[in-house]
């Protein structure tokens, strides 16, 4: 069936061209009909080759795809079988050949000829497709006589390869396209958080597994469902058909962005209390809402019931009979009992809780007989942290004060400060009431013992809330990858979709991809520092040299220095290996080489030198840029810190990278210092210990400054890193 159709369209192509034209406008005519009205492309490729025999006389015509490195695939030839595998092959070959052969792989068509095996002469019309990303994805061959290929011919023949490489194109892009598709999918299906997502009149169009287990529904169940109607109490149904409605019509999210609590019911009727991340999008001009949901209920009832314990405790403390007064490990007053006022006088006590026990101390020693001693006493007890009971105290009136401590220690731990005091003026002249008053002793006693349980279980609360503070950090930070890896897959798809987006649609694209992959490195920042407090990040120990890690580090970071204008050298001298885990050693040092580029000023400097003094290595990292204030640089390795004039300069930045690079630091002995010149610079000093091994000696290495090396290094070769950007 295929050969007489083909001849009936070569003879339609013919008595075409007799009367409408040339024949290789009736060739490129028949081609864009044939292959532009079928996405399958291939299948009239050989209908079309056959044109070209017939109308052009040749002999023989071939389209193949070249492929870097590999031989070129033939995808069609006519007549079939008309050229011998080997010139088949010799052809391909010189197809690649000219292809890449410099200024002439730039033409349409070009001309080459070829020996066969019985040593005739044959020439060929290779013809190759517009380049597509810099690639020839269809090169045609026309095998025959070439006095027959004029201009007319040639252009056709690029012509038609180059329709036959934009359906190639094409047929990538959708399999690339359905690859994502699939990928996002999985994604989606593999996720932790419950994902849901709504058409603009509410009906579920997508329903995770997370979703299905939150819920007690399956996702056949509910898709095509009213969200609202379904899963909202009936009292909140109505705002929420509103709000789609009113986002719907005028794009205004009212209170609906961030993150919101919302109730949710079950399948079984029951409520829970969810946290609703929403996102309102705009997909092919139609509205879709998409929510990330994460259930909250047992948080909140914890909550609850802790705070419950902790207005239970304040009460009963406040109306103790005894002074009490309750001190955090920071000698912070956290409770204070109403007698605690009467007894030195202070109107209102509540307003000691926040402030400090020396300031409190300070405010009453002039009550007492012995001002400086009582100050001195109180700061004893704290110091040894030892229990006083009973300790006789005289006041200026002639009272005398009985005062015990108690320091709150929870699982080895010191949590704070308890302290008791009793007003025993008239215990001599209460004889009578001895008795009573030993029962009210042992009843201040008894209480004093369940207000330190009381303080031992609510600190054992806030020991677990501690833990599931950080249990909590880890599941928002591995969650925050989900629809990080999300973001950057659906930006390179967009980006794949490149030719269809403004200039400005690329440079909003850009925003989004480099914010994301700012946070995901945040994010991979909050991962770490949570493995490093869980103890769960073990070191792999093997002997580190230092002159090839500070060279290799040097030369990770030359680019990006290159850009900013920043010159960076290294000099490291001789001396043993580290017992040291080169992957986090190498995080260490990159860390603290892109904080000195970041801070430095362009055109600025930032030099690593490494030394070691017979006991242990010193690498320093310098720069000369905006320097830190002098008051903060002690503060710098703590979580969340950043230099007050970093912040006023607008430089991005966390605060987490310094914290971590102290920690990786001690985990392998050594510590990290830092001295700075407002202004003028900042030196990072790490300082590793390693025990003296001949056997593992380096040689020196070169010393690398903007001027060059200072001589050859056997320990490792590195250029000079010096950019303008």
């Amino acid at each position: 069936m295929g050969a007489p159709r083909a001849r009936a369209d070569s003879d339609l192509v013919t008595d075409r061209t007799r009367q409408d034209g040339p024949a290789a406008t009736a060739i490129l005519d028949f081609a864009i009909a044939k292959i532009l009205r079928d996405d399958m492309a291939l299948g009239a490729l050989p209908a079309v080759l056959a044109q070209f025999v017939t109308i052009s006389g040749i002999r023989a015509a071939v389209a193949f795809q070249p492929s870097a490195g590999q031989p070129a695939a033939v995808l069609a030839m006519d007549p079939r079988g008309a050229v011998a595998p080997a010139l088949l092959a010799k052809i391909g070959a010189l197809t690649l050949l000219q292809r890449d052969a410099g200024p002439t792989a730039d033409a349409a068509a070009v001309q080459v000829t070829t020996v066969e095996s019985d040593g005739l002469t044959v020439s060929a019309l290779l013809a190759y497709s517009a380049p597509v990303d810099g690639r020839c994805l269809c090169a045609l061959a026309l095998i025959g006589d070439a006095g027959r290929w004029d201009d007319e011919i040639r252009a056709a023949a690029h012509a038609v390869a180059t329709i036959v490489s934009t359906q190639i194109r094409h047929a990538d892009d959708l399999a690339t396209l359905a690859e994502r598709q699939a990928l996002a999918e999985a994604l989606i299906a593999a996720s932790p958080a419950a994902i849901i997502a709504i058409d603009a009149g509410g009906l579920l169009i997508e329903f995770n597994p997370a979703a299905e287990e939150l819920s007690s529904c399956r996702r056949d169940e509910v898709l095509g469902r009213s969200m609202p109607e379904v899963f909202m109490p009936e009292r909140d149904r109505v705002r929420f058909r509103e709000h789609i409605q009113t986002f719907a019509a005028t794009g205004d999210p009212e209170e609906f962005t961030g993150q919101i609590h919302v109730p949710w019911l079950r399948a079984d009727g029951t409520e829970r209390s969810v946290e609703l991340t929403p996102v309102q999008l705009t997909i092919g001009g139609e509205v879709v809402f998409a929510g990330f949901l994460r259930d909250l209920t047992d948080f909140e009832l914890a909550h609850a019931e802790l705070a419950d314990q902790s207005e239970r405790l304040n009460c009963m403390i406040a109306a103790a009979i005894p002074a009490i007064m309750i001190t955090d490990e920071k000698s912070r007053i956290t409770h204070v009992s109403r007698s605690f006022g009467d007894l030195f006088g202070i109107e209102d006590p509540g307003q000691l809780v926040g402030t400090s026990a020396a300031s409190l101390v300070l405010r009453i020693q002039h009550l007492f007989a012995d001002p400086d001693g009582i100050a001195r006493h109180a700061l004893e007890a704290h110091r040894a942290k030892q229990p006083v009971s009973k300790e006789q105290l005289k006041l200026t009136d002639g009272r005398t004060i009985e005062n015990d401590y108690w320091p709150v220690v929870v699982d080895g731990r010191f949590r704070g400060d308890l302290w008791l005091a009793w007003d025993t003026s008239e215990r001599a002249a209460m004889d009578q009431q001895r008795q009573q008053m030993l029962d009210a002793e042992l009843d201040a006693r008894h209480l004093a013992e369940q207000v330190q349980q009381r303080l031992s279980e609510q600190n054992e609360r806030l020991r677990r809330l501690d833990e599931a503070r950080n249990q909590f950090l880890a599941i928002v930070s591995h969650e925050l990858r989900t629809p990080l890896t999300s973001i950057l897959s659906f930006s390179e798809l967009i980006r794949g979709e490149a030719d269809g987006l403004t200039p400005e649609g690329i440079r909003f694209l850009d925003i989004i991809e480099r914010n994301a992959d700012r946070l995901h490195r945040l994010v991979g920042d909050l991962l770490m520092l949570d493995r490093l407090d869980a103890g769960a990040l073990p070191l792999d120990l093997t002997p580190v040299s230092i002159a090839e890690l500070t060279g290799e580090a040097v030369g990770s970071a030359a680019p990006g220095a290159a850009k900013q204008g920043i010159t960076i050298g290294v000099t490291a001298g001789a001396g043993p290996a580290v017992q040291g885990d080169l992957r986090r050693l190498m995080q260490v040092f990159d860390n603290l080489i892109a904080n000195a580029i970041k801070f430095s000023h362009r055109n600025g400097h930032v030099h690593v030198t490494a030394t070691f003094d017979g006991d242990r290595w010193r690498i320093d990292v310098a720069d000369d840029g905006i320097g830190i204030p002098p008051e903060e640089v002690g503060q710098l390795f703590t979580r969340f810190v950043r230099a007050s004039n970093a912040r006023t300069a607008g430089l991005p930045g966390t605060g987490l990278g310094l914290s971590i690079v102290k920690v990786l630091v001690e985990m392998h002995g050594g510590h990290v210092e830092a001295t700075s010149t407002l202004g003028h610079g900042s030196i990072f000093s790490v300082y590793l210990p390693t025990a003296q091994d001949p056997a593992s000696e380096a040689p020196a290495s070169e010393s690398l400054s903007a001027e060059g090396p200072a001589a050859e290094a056997p320990a490792f070769e590195s250029p000079v890193y010096q950019g303008r950007a």
